[in-house]
């Protein structure tokens, strides 16, 4: 088996139950990982400052694992304030 095939063998199971933070999530590759982690079983935590997009991307990725499994932070990685608020609200997930 090749290094990749057991990598995409083994994520799966590493990844169901787990959260993912994903920061520039509302769109991208931020969103496209964000949808993948979610198809398996990760919950997903989306940050971004773009609020409009972010809501957006929170549905789409709601539709992918459940409306609990997904949480949308507006924020601003430049900002420490932020991203303590950020690390706050995803410890209860």
């Amino acid at each position: 088996m090749t290094p990749d095939a057991e990598i995409q063998t083994a994520l799966p199971a590493l990844a169901s139950g787990n959260v993912a933070v994903i920061t520039g999530g509302a769109s991208g590759i931020g969103l496209a990982a964000a949808k993948r982690l979610a198809a398996m079983g990760m919950k997903i935590v989306l940050a971004d400052i773009a609020g409009a997009r972010l809501d957006e991307a929170r549905h789409a990725v709601a539709a992918i694992a459940g409306d609990s499994a997904v949480l949308a932070v507006a924020t601003d990685v430049s900002k420490a304030d932020e991203l303590d608020r950020l690390a706050e609200r995803t410890s209860g997930t």
